[in-house]
């Protein structure tokens, strides 16, 4: 019997009717215009807050990724309400989405969960929004992508630089067909003017690939990004694969659709290439 990872919030983050989200989606694809340089895209970073705040954000990062064949994405997402863990690597046949299905790639898991710090923990998945609102978008620009979905449990920097190793040795013959997507939003709760000042600052040491400060920056709170630790997994990763640029597609917060800035959280989308 096939083993379905259900959608936890269609419906709520996003439509949970068909059509409804595959207009909404193609709307949101549709308003981006991006040069043609993202062929040799390694991977985005992408927000993952309800579509009504963050998905024309996401649709940049996916936009980019559209200009690229893949067959396989990475998903890297952090754990919002179960802990105690490292890596949570989803161990599911197929993850659910209202546009149609999405295949897991087994034998990448499976090799995965060979591996210390690597479990299959269902609830860390079941309970978990952050991986499950990229998946439309993914859906919708590679139909036929197997997906690797991997919840990320403890973030720190030494996670993340093993995962960036584990990553490279597993996928080191298949990189050309592969894909990184991670799942992040900036910073939670203040007000716009803090928020933008906050989230530039991590946008900096992103886009110049400076872990050090980033980790730095992170540890003193003079930035925050709920999935940190895939956001230094993938700068591990272009450092060790030579993927030097770094876009900043596109940058908002909840408050420029809200129209209330007391209390805002922060998204961007940003493509790692060559």
């Amino acid at each position: 019997m096939r083993q379905t990872r259900q959608t936890l919030v269609a419906g709520a983050f996003y439509p949970g009717e068909q059509k409804s989200l595959d207009k909404q989606v193609s709307e949101f694809l549709s308003k981006v215009e991006l040069e043609d340089k993202y062929k040799n895209i390694l991977g985005i970073i992408s927000p993952h807050a309800g579509y009504m705040y963050s998905g024309q954000c996401a649709a940049y990062g996916f936009k980019a990724l559209q200009q690229r064949q893949f067959d396989r994405a990475v998903l890297i997402a952090p754990s919002h309400r179960v802990g105690g863990f490292r890596f949570s690597v989803g161990d599911y046949d197929e993850y659910e989405t209202p546009l149609g299905n999405l295949e897991v790639d087994k034998q990448a898991v499976s090799k995965l969960l060979e591996l210390s710090g690597f479990d299959f923990i269902p609830s860390a998945h079941s309970s978990e929004h952050s991986l499950e609102v990229q998946l439309p978008f993914l859906k919708k620009i590679n139909p036929e992508a197997k997906i690797v979905p991997i919840v990320y449990g403890n973030q720190n920097p030494l996670n993340s630089k093993e995962l960036a190793e584990i990553l490279v040795e597993q996928f080191k013959d298949e990189l050309d067909t592969t894909v990184f997507i991670i799942s992040s939003d900036l910073s939670h709760y203040y007000d716009g003017f803090s928020a933008e000042l906050m989230d530039k600052k991590l946008i900096e040491s992103v886009e110049k690939a400076d872990i050090d400060r980033l980790e730095n920056a992170l540890s003193t709170h003079q930035v925050e990004a709920c999935g940190f630790g895939g956001i230094l997994t993938i700068l591990h990763l272009s450092k060790k694969l030579g993927y030097s640029q770094i876009d900043t597609l596109n940058y908002t917060h909840s408050g420029k659709i809200t129209l209330d800035n007391s209390q805002v959280v922060g998204y961007m989308a940003t493509a790692i290439y060559k």
